[in-house]
């Protein structure tokens, strides 16, 4: 007896649903525009839930993915950037630079600043021994200064960052005047 009514509310609904496309039949430019804002929405979600360590990413990516985020570092909010870099600093790393409001302070230090929102990236070489790897990458900073910073990192041996490549150190390092590629 309790079931009676179900048909009769989808009937209902259905009859709502076509009074509704009725009063307002979207136009292309109004497709167009639903669709343009459900891309951003995705992306906004997707910039932040979907970043993280994951174990199918190889040292190279993990250090790309970082120097992007800091790159656009307060999109689509303030020092979303930073969070994002946070993500991926290793367990050990997290004990001497966490939590993240301290991550976030240190990352606005002079050492670290040009780091944020830079207007370009040179990879160098990839070193990889084991279970660790290393690599350099020289920045233009927003100042048009060249800056470079070594990364070093870990594939990790524990839950729940199993075999997941993250940052260990990433140490700044001078770049001769004469460089002038990035």
């Amino acid at each position: 007896m309790k079931h009676s009514n179900q048909p009769m509310i989808r009937m209902l609904l259905i009859a709502l649903a076509g009074t509704v496309l009725l009063w307002w039949v979207p136009t292309p430019s109004d497709w167009s525009r639903l669709s343009a804002g459900l891309q951003a929405a995705r992306a906004a979600m997707g910039a932040e839930s979907e970043v993280r360590p994951r174990p199918a990413y190889p040292p190279e990516k993990v250090v790309r993915i970082q120097i992007e985020a800091l790159g656009n570092n307060d999109r689509p909010h303030t020092d979303a950037g930073i969070e994002i870099t946070f993500r991926f600093a290793s367990p050990a790393n997290r004990k001497v630079t966490g939590p993240l409001a301290r991550f976030i302070e240190m990352v606005h230090n002079p050492a670290y600043r040009p780091m944020l929102n830079h207007r370009g990236a040179r990879y160098g070489k990839l070193k990889r021994e084991g279970n660790h790897a290393s690599q350099t990458v020289i920045l233009k900073s927003s100042d048009d200064g060249r800056v470079g910073y070594l990364f070093q990192l870990s594939r990790q041996t524990e839950a729940p960052y199993k075999d997941c490549w993250m940052t260990d150190s990433v140490m700044r390092f001078d770049v001769r005047e004469d460089y002038r590629q990035v």
